[in-house]
């Protein structure tokens, strides 16, 4: 019988004469809970599902790694899992503090996400507020929300210019963002 590192997984594999092997069972390292020796010479390997599904290796048999006795076994098994787990289970207060700080990074980025989806469904570009079409072959669109003064920076403020019979459309400082000022839309950058 050989147990070997194999990545995520230990990998128990029992050889028959010959070399060919018989059965192989890779058990993810996340899951076990317990590496222990019974009996003086048995090898538990405690996956925490109860005692039907732990998994029982004789000392004996076991031809890789090779150790002096079944408490090296032990700690040679325990050396294939994760760094900070003892054969007791992974769940300490360093991987809790962990979690919590992957949940609060995720939560985040939802808010983010939620903000995002917000503001696409929000139909504040889709009619302007004001329009200022008193300038020759010029016409000023200023979108915002409802409630935004004139001198807000809670503008997005579009320009459209008729060159050679075509209407040509240009956003303040070349995007449809809600950060200009509508009483200074003719002195603003265009693109």
């Amino acid at each position: 019988m050989e147990i070997t590192n194999n990545g995520a997984c230990v990998r128990i594999s029992n050889t028959v004469p010959g070399g060919t092997s018989a059965q192989t069972e890779d058990v993810q390292k996340s899951l076990i809970v317990k590496v222990d020796v019974i009996k003086t010479n048995i090898i538990r390997i405690d996956i925490g599902q109860g005692a039907l599904y732990n998994i029982f290796i004789p000392f004996a048999s076991v031809t890789n790694p090779v150790t002096a006795n079944a408490d090296a076994l032990k700690d040679a098994i325990l050396a294939m899992l994760p760094q900070g787990s003892t054969g007791s289970g992974s769940a300490t207060e360093a991987h809790q503090l962990e979690e919590i700080a992957a949940i609060n990074a995720l939560n985040s980025s939802i808010g983010g996400l939620a903000n995002l989806t917000t503001a696409s469904l929000d139909k504040t570009l889709d009619e302007p507020l004001l329009v200022d079409d008193s300038g020759a072959n010029i016409v000023y669109k200023g979108y915002a929300a409802i409630g935004a003064r004139q001198t807000d920076a809670q503008w997005a403020i579009s320009r459209t210019q008729r060159i050679a019979e075509i209407d040509v459309t240009t956003w303040a400082n070349g995007a449809k963002l809600l950060n200009n000022i509508w009483a200074n839309r003719e002195a603003l950058a265009y693109s």
